[in-house]
């Protein structure tokens, strides 16, 4: 699958949740790929991984609800919030770090925080 294929991808209905979902939304600071089409290893069956992060609400910061991240096990999407993120990076946690070192045209979505 091509960059441009995996773009409309996830442009169908099977991803409104990232566009519907209230944590996530404007709120995704990054979207990425994940996987073998990160690491350039992917075939031709080859699942599309999707990664990202969002930035948490202010009720996340004061305590009153709590967002940590999303997980669509039916499109193999995770988006984590901003919190949780920077937590498993500090931990070296290898799911995250993946995350940061993407090509360029890998990045769906990037935000000047992002």
């Amino acid at each position: 699958m091509t960059i441009e294929e995996i773009k409309a991808l996830i442009q169908t209905p099977s991803y409104d949740f990232l566009r519907k979902n209230e944590h996530l939304g404007d709120h995704i600071i990054f979207l990425t790929l994940g996987g073998s089409h990160a690491y350039g290893t992917n075939t031709d069956t080859s699942d599309v991984d999707i990664r990202g992060c969002a930035l948490n609400s202010g009720s996340d910061l004061l305590g009153l609800t709590n967002f940590e991240q999303v997980v669509n096990t039916e499109t193999d999407t995770t988006v984590y919030a901003f919190n949780k993120l920077v937590s498993l990076l500090l931990n070296c946690n290898p799911n995250t770090i993946e995350l940061l070192g993407c090509n360029p045209e890998h990045y769906f979505k990037i935000t000047p925080i992002g």
